[in-house]
């Protein structure tokens, strides 16, 4: 299969480009990617990170809901989603609202290409033949970038939505998750990203939140470290998912408005 390449996989309409290896996610980089998936004009952006395959029962249909409602408000900001594209949790959930919401606004998955499948599959399946996590078929946009390891995406997430948004608003929310959703706010936290943690939701969410509330340790070991320096911990907030429907319109109006 060539690289840098727009494809579409079999049963899926979605543009995907695919990086060459042991590339890093520079602006010049960055750009031949947008324009390659036909991504070129600047927007607001809204990056969705966290629970993926152990997102809980009880939070995943508040999270749908919750994305159900803000969906035609994305489309009004003229805004665009980045997320890991996969059909799990979270994303699996941004996908599915978007779709049952009737929204068009671009909804991009970025995942390391040696972690996923692209075939078909079964639609309610979210592994590929392979054994690899499949790709989220309600998504509109896929940016394959270099890794086999969840994880390896994380620093170009945090790229592509400051090279995509060019000075216009963005902002990531943080829903549940695991230790490559650390990854993902630490990288977002060290490139100057405002972060918005769903308390609540659980995961890292719910630890960064006591860390932020109450100095807790829960972030402070492991390869995503986030002791976060005090400009750092100023870009975090917090929303509680039990208030989330009705306050995350307002903040999602001010921070990513034109």
């Amino acid at each position: 299969m060539p690289l840098d390449a727009t494809i579409s996989p079999a049963g899926c309409a979605p543009s995907v480009w695919i990086a060459r290896p042991h590339r890093r996610p520079e602006p010049v980089e960055l750009d031949a990617a947008l324009t390659s998936v036909g991504l070129t004009d600047p927007r607001p952006v809204l990056v969705v990170v966290g629970g993926a395959a152990h997102l809980s029962e009880a939070v995943a249909p508040v999270l749908l809901t919750l994305f159900e409602r803000i969906a035609p408000q994305l489309d009004a900001l003229g805004a665009a989603v980045i997320d890991g594209g996969t059909a799990f949790g979270v994303m699996a959930l941004m996908g599915r609202a978007r779709r049952c919401a009737g929204a068009r606004f671009p909804l991009i998955g970025i995942a390391p290409q040696g972690a996923v499948a692209i075939d078909s599959g079964k639609p309610d399946q979210p592994a590929g033949k392979d054994g690899k996590a499949r790709l989220d078929p309600n998504h509109t946009h896929f940016m394959l970038v270099p890794g086999d390891a969840w994880g390896d995406e994380s620093p170009w997430i945090s790229a592509v939505a400051d090279r995509f948004a060019r000075g216009r608003g963005s902002l990531m929310l943080v829903a549940a998750g695991g230790e490559i959703t650390r990854l993902d706010v630490m990288h977002r936290l060290r490139s100057g990203g405002r972060v918005l943690v769903l308390a609540g939701s659980g995961g890292t969410a719910d630890r960064l939140v006591d860390r932020r509330r109450n100095g807790a340790a829960g972030l402070d070991t492991g390869p995503a470290d986030l002791d976060a320096e005090a400009p750092e911990r100023a870009l975090i907030h917090i929303l509680d998912l039990a208030d989330a429907g009705d306050h995350l319109p307002g903040i999602l109006a001010r921070a990513l408005a034109p």
